[in-house]
């Protein structure tokens, strides 16, 4: 079964900006029932609870220590406790998932679950044009050329048709073409905020000497863990065999990742992981491959949450681990002025072509 869904962009920073976009209650509901209806829609939509609970809890435990008063856990929800205080208890749940797709958001506040941190890379000096979402050139002195890609999405087209609001996405061939003389190619997409999918797979088409299926995900559709549909399986097609087709990349390719690189600049890497001339280096990526929806919750609160089970098309899980690089190197310093993954890279990508 094949199928095209949409990865939204991280980091969840103001979904919502106006209190009229939280919908009206025709009840008052109980903090108890507002704590036990998160806790059962996440126990029948989130998809890797068993990758993603922290603290040796597993899922009914978990509600036990925010809500019951037994088995040695003292009660946390209480009838007159105030609306922050309920915010609060519900925002620590969920970060017992340390998810970057999942969070909660109520006027005038929000909370994430992802309480990991990214690491401070800047892009390659001293070679950089720049478009919406790209950063390119050459390195001095040498046939290697270089691409940065932030995110697979134009915030600021938001709102637009689908056709023009991710125009963007095409200069990717105009840089392409530009490097066209290069003999190799690090593509850095360290701190990848993640994306749209059909601006992901378009990108990483130019990328790829022959169509292979990458991904297979599986929807959550019932309580036990093992609710899940039949497998969706995700293609990467080539632009490089279209006869005559100049925007194609086929030569030696570095894929450069660390933790920020997340959501669909996961799915970009195992879609550029099954290309024989694309070499992965970095650090493993982020874990967070499932799309992210946005629900309602009873007292008009809403949430984000991961409703897909991810894997490689072996079936490995990479959720809250991320994708392992062929070659790991890290960078030991927090100077901006030194990029041991970029210098590795580079000098990876001048094997590769022939120069060192």
């Amino acid at each position: 079964m094949k199928r095209k869904i949409k990865l939204l962009i991280l980091p969840l920073a103001a979904l919502l900006s106006a209190c009229q976009l939280f919908l009206g209650l025709e009840h008052d509901p109980s903090p108890s029932e507002v704590l036990k209806s998160l806790w059962t829609d996440f126990n029948n939509i989130h998809a890797n609870l068993d990758f993603r609970m922290s603290n040796n809890l597993n899922y009914n435990s978990w509600y036990d220590v925010y809500h019951n008063e037994q088995d040695g856990y003292a009660k946390k929800v209480y009838p007159d406790m105030s609306e922050n205080a309920l915010f609060n208890l519900c925002a620590n749940m969920l970060k017992e998932l340390n998810d970057p797709h999942v969070a909660l958001y109520a006027p005038g506040r929000s909370s994430s679950s992802y309480n990991g941190s990214y690491e401070n890379v800047s892009t390659a000096k001293d070679v950089n044009y720049s478009y919406t979402n790209f950063a390119f050139g050459r390195f001095p002195d040498s046939d290697i050329g270089y691409i940065y890609i932030s995110a697979f999405i134009n915030e600021d087209a938001k709102g637009k048709t689908e056709e023009n609001g991710q125009e963007w996405g095409r200069v990717i061939d105009k840089i392409i073409e530009s490097l066209a003389n290069t003999k190799a190619l690090v593509l850095d997409i360290r701190n990848n905020r993640g994306g749209e999918l059909y601006s992901m797979e378009y990108i990483a088409a130019r990328f790829a000497s022959e169509q292979k299926d990458y991904a297979k995900a599986r929807i959550k559709i019932g309580p036990k863990q093992s609710d899940l549909s039949a497998p969706i399986i995700y293609t990467v097609k080539s632009v490089s065999k279209a006869s005559g087709n100049k925007y194609g990349y086929t030569k030696p390719i570095v894929l450069l990742t660390n933790k920020g690189t997340v959501s669909a600049g996961e799915w970009f890497t195992l879609a550029l992981r099954t290309q024989k001339h694309v070499t992965h280096v970095g650090t493993p990526t982020c874990g967070a491959l499932s799309t992210r929806n946005d629900r309602s919750m009873i007292n008009g609160w809403l949430y984000s949450i991961s409703p897909e089970r991810v894997t490689d098309m072996n079936g490995k899980y990479y959720e809250g681990i991320g994708i392992s690089p062929y070659e790991e190197v890290s960078n030991s310093t927090t100077s901006q002025r030194d990029d041991e993954q970029l210098d590795y890279a580079l000098k990876r990508a001048k094997e590769l072509a022939g120069e060192e």
